[in-house]
């Protein structure tokens, strides 16, 4: 028989979520550098194509012609690459998603405390529980990719690559001290 109570379906979930938060977090944060060290070229490139066209212009000979001509080529490169990976717009999509998987971190955090606390029944966190597993469905269908090395680095504070195997202890990383498991079966 397979055993997982109510909380423990609750605690892998919202460990679920806290990993994917992580990794959708590296991911906007890891565009945003790509895309911003994109531009930073770009605009050195296109100082050099403009230093070496004046010196070009004013005669200092065909070196400058040809230092210009290769720059302009190096910028329209990194232009078009930057154009084609649309880095900032995937970077925002990451952001939003991580946005939204923090909202619903909190929830399940707010839904193991006041069952921890007594303060709703069985049904009522099974309710609780189902309606937070539709947000999350609804958040994943318009979720950017993330793929799989993003989600290995996101492992790197968890000892474990597989996110669905987390354990409790590192579930309980991202919970009060008031809702680990790992301390309460110690004390039983």
């Amino acid at each position: 028989m397979f055993g997982v109570s109510l909380l423990d379906h609750l605690r892998m979930t919202f460990g679920h979520v806290v990993f994917r938060y992580k990794a959708h977090t590296q991911l906007a944060r890891s565009r945003t550098r790509w895309s911003r060290a994109l531009r930073a070229l770009e605009a050195i490139l296109m100082i050099g194509v403009a230093v070496a066209a004046v010196g070009a212009a004013f005669g200092k000979g065909p070196v400058y012609t040809i230092v210009s001509a290769v720059l302009a080529v190096l910028a329209l490169a990194t232009l078009l690459l930057h154009l084609t990976f649309d880095l900032e717009r995937s970077a925002q999509a990451h952001a939003s998603c991580a946005t939204e998987l923090w909202q619903i971190r909190e929830q399940y955090r707010a839904v193991l405390s006041d069952f921890s606390d007594g303060a709703l029944d069985l049904e009522a966190v099974r309710r609780r529980r189902d309606q937070l597993m539709e947000d999350l469905h609804d958040i994943y269908q318009s979720a950017p990719f993330a793929d799989a090395q993003i989600y290995s680095s996101a492992s790197r504070g968890v000892a474990v690559v597989d996110e669905a195997a987390l354990t409790d202890e590192e579930i309980d990383l991202f919970l009060p001290k008031s809702l680990h498991k790992a301390e309460k079966s110690t004390a039983a």
